[in-house]
């Protein structure tokens, strides 16, 4: 009687008279209401209070979750997980670094690698790469004359597009610039003094595309 009468007691809460904590899931709620209404017993007034009490925690519990508010099972599931980070982190910190290993691995697993373009903003930089090439050209074999004038007509179209040129333009003047270049190789060729030079030590086609290196990056230079 004297349990009876407490659980009447007008001042005390929905939870309370279920006997749960503030923040219990529906399960907990719905099984402390069972067993409220088997110790109710014949107690008609009791077993309407505890039914008011389970309605009030299950109209309060929808209204949460239509407000946008967590629910309980959520709640609880957050609180486990962050003690289970906490014990990793503190009693396994290896399996922390693993764990966090894992997440960059998979972030980074959809991610394009990045491609940088050469930057030729630099005039010493730009100087010291025509000298490369020119170099390149006097002691590489003669098949690989056209490779590297093809490349240089290719940095100096990279050039001018950067340069805020648009892409026609650019391969044209390229275009025009190594046309020259070989113009004036195949005029070095009938030279007398030239065929003299290419007996000696460079070849006639080196002295037929050292002009159009000379003249390519000149532009890239300049231009």
């Amino acid at each position: 009687m004297d349990s009876n009468k407490s659980e009447n007691k007008p001042d005390k809460t929905p939870y309370e008279i279920l006997g749960v904590k503030e923040g219990a899931d529906f399960e907990d709620i719905q099984k402390a209401r069972d067993i409220k209404v088997k110790e109710a017993g014949e107690d008609l007034l009791l077993k309407a209070r505890i039914e008011s009490s389970f309605d009030q925690l299950l109209m309060g519990s929808l209204k949460a979750r239509q407000s946008g508010s967590v629910s309980f099972e959520a709640q609880n599931a957050s609180k486990k997980e962050k003690q289970f980070n906490k014990l990793i982190n503190n009693d396994f910190p290896l399996l922390s670094k693993i764990k966090k290993l894992n997440n960059s691995n998979k972030s980074n697993e959809y991610s394009l690698p990045k491609i940088t373009t050469p930057s030729f903003d630099n005039l010493s930089i730009k100087l010291s790469a025509g000298l490369l090439f020119l170099i390149i050209l006097l002691i590489s074999p003669d098949p690989y004359n056209r490779l590297l004038l093809s490349i240089s007509t290719l940095i100096l179209t990279y050039i001018q597009i950067k340069s805020g040129k648009k892409f026609i333009s650019s391969l044209g003047w390229s275009v025009t610039f190594l046309s020259i270049g070989l113009i004036f190789g195949g005029l070095f060729e009938t030279n007398s003094f030239i065929q003299e030079i290419s007996n000696n030590s460079l070849s006639i086609q080196k002295i037929q595309s050292l002009p159009a290196m000379i003249i390519l990056w000149i532009g890239v230079i300049f231009l």
